[in-house]
C-alpha cells in the first residue's frame, strides 16, 4: 500500500522493467536492484528507484511560531522587514545535493 501523497507516475514513459520495479524508475539500472519506492502507479503499484537516484528525505521545517498567517510575501502580516545586513552580504539558502 503506497504513502498518502505519494507522486504518481505515468507509465506510458516506463519500459517493462520500470513498471514491474525491476529497473530504476529514473536511470532504467536493473542491478543492483532498485530498493527505495519512489512513487506509484495509477494502479496502486511501487515504482522504484536506485539508491543514486532516489530523492532524498525532506527535512522538517521548524515550527511557525505565532507570527502567522503569512502574506504572499513570505512575511507575517504586521512583521517589518528584516534588517539590512553589511553590504554586499547576502542570506541564501542551500538543500543538500548529491555527493
Amino acid at each position: 500500500m503506497g504513502q498518502t501523497g505519494e507522486p504518481v507516475v505515468d507509465p506510458q514513459g516506463l519500459s517493462t522493467a520500470q513498471r514491474l520495479g525491476d529497473a530504476c524508475v529514473v536511470c532504467r539500472k536493473r542491478w543492483p536492484r532498485p530498493r527505495v519506492r519512489a512513487g506509484r502507479l495509477p494502479d496502486s503499484s511501487g515504482v522504484f528507484a536506485c539508491d543514486d537516484c532516489a530523492p532524498a528525505p525532506p527535512v522538517p521545517r521548524a515550527r511557525r511560531g505565532p507570527r502567522e498567517p503569512l502574506t504572499g510575501a513570505g512575511r507575517a502580516v504586521g512583521e517589518p522587514p528584516p534588517a539590512r545586513t553589511a553590504a554586499g552580504a547576502a542570506v541564501m539558502e542551500v538543500s543538500p545535493g548529491r555527493g
